[in-house]
This record gives structure tokens, sequence and C-alpha cells, in this order.
């Protein structure tokens, strides 16, 4: 087991966890494991605590979480709720699910919904640290795009990277970078990514300068002429 740890340290020592448990004993017994392996940790007591931790860790990070794992039954908001709400937020999120050996009846569900992976209750040390590595050495296939000049993208944790430091992005900067590299052979006019942009508001005014605002802010930031606009096509990016 000495072993097992030591690699899966080697694969989780830079990536983040949330951890959303509601009996005290088995959050704060788990925790420590977790603590040891993992760069950040936050503990959270149920789903909708959960949730809030959640959501104002990408207000201060403008990244999510790595990974969360959560217990399905919980007060308040439950953990197949509380995935549900997490894939609306993110859906390439990896989610790890506690469950009691009662709750099969919700797995298929959780399933379907694209959750990682699954733990029973009682937790043995050996299970924990098998599911954990199999999570944590998929990061290591995570979908980089090569920029040019030292930049990249992760596609997966959503960072843009020169020569490995992170490059501060507002948040609707990097959803537009998303839009541009996830679709490399494509054009977007300045209302397509405003509709992209504001899809949650769609009582919001169109504004052209907004757009032409944001290009200009993210063209700083990334490779020179990466960028590219016609008039005829709109907005596309060169790799």
């Amino acid at each position: 087991m000495s072993l097992n740890f030591n690699i899966l340290k080697q694969l989780s020592q830079d990536l983040s966890l949330l951890y959303v448990e509601d009996d005290k004993i088995l959050r704060d017994k788990t925790s420590y494991i977790f603590y040891n392996l993992f760069k950040q940790v936050d503990t959270a007591t149920d789903g909708l605590d959960g949730l809030n931790l959640y959501q104002d860790y990408y207000k201060k990070n403008d990244v999510f979480y790595d990974i969360v794992v959560t217990d399905i039954q919980m007060p308040l908001l439950d953990g197949i709720s509380l995935s549900k709400e997490i894939f609306k937020l993110h859906k390439e999120q990896k989610i790890i699910v506690v469950s009691a050996y009662n709750d099969k009846e919700y797995l298929i569900d959780l399933i379907n919904l694209g959750v990682e992976g699954f733990m029973h209750k009682p937790l043995s040390s050996q299970e924990l640290l098998e599911i954990l590595h199999k999570v944590c050495n998929s990061f290591k296939n995570d979908n980089i795009v090569v920029l040019s000049e030292g930049f990249k993208y992760n596609i997966t944790k959503s960072i843009l990277l020169f020569n490995s430091t992170k490059i501060e992005l507002s948040v609707m900067e990097l959803k537009l970078l998303h839009l541009l590299i996830k679709n490399p052979t494509q054009s977007f006019s300045a209302v397509e990514i405003f509709n992209h942009l504001y899809y949650e508001k769609p009582d919001k005014e169109f504004s052209n300068d907004s757009i032409k605002s944001l290009v200009k802010r993210l063209r700083k930031k990334t490779p020179q002429d990466f960028i590219s606009n016609t008039q005829e096509l709109g907005y596309s990016i060169n790799l």
C-alpha cells in the first residue's frame, strides 16, 4: 500500500479536490488521506454547502476543482442533485460518488450523468487508492493544445499557459478562447459569439463593441496573430 500511495501522490499532488460528506466521523477520517495527497482540499457538510463551495472556488480561481467526491444521501441537496448542478456548470467535471449498498438504485442515473466512478461504504483504503489512481491518472492525458510561442491551452482544465505559467483570464475571455479552440476550423460572427457567451441571458441586448473589446483584450494575452478576423467570415484562430 505504501508504494501505491506514493505513486498516487505523484499524480495527485498538483490537483484540487472537493469532498462532500455529511457524516463528520467519515469526513474527518477520509479528509486526512486527501490532505496528504492533494494540493488543495476543501470539505462540505452537505450538498448545498458543496455547491456553494464549488461555485466560490471557481469565482476565486477561474478554474473548477479537478475532482469532486460526494456522498449520495445528504440533507438539503443529495449527491445526485449536486452532481446534476455541477455538470450544468462544468460538463467535464470528474465526480466520484460514495454510496451505501442500498443506494444501488441510483447508480444507473449517476452513470448516465457521466460520473467518473464509485466507492462503497464502508470505505476501504485499497478501494479509495484504486479509484483515485484511476481518476488522477486520467489527467495525464489532458487534451493539451499547443498554440505557439510557448503558449498551451489545457482544454480539460480550461487553463491557458505560457511557459508553464498560468495566464489569468476573465470568465468571458476564457469562454471565448474555449469556443475558438474547440472549433479551430470554424469562424464565428460577433453575433454568434455574443449568443454563446450570454446564452443564459436571452434578454441581453447585443453589442458589437463589447465583442470587439473582448477580442482585443484576449489578443493581448495570446500569441501574436492567433485570433484573426475577416468581415465576411468573422473571428477564427490560427494554430
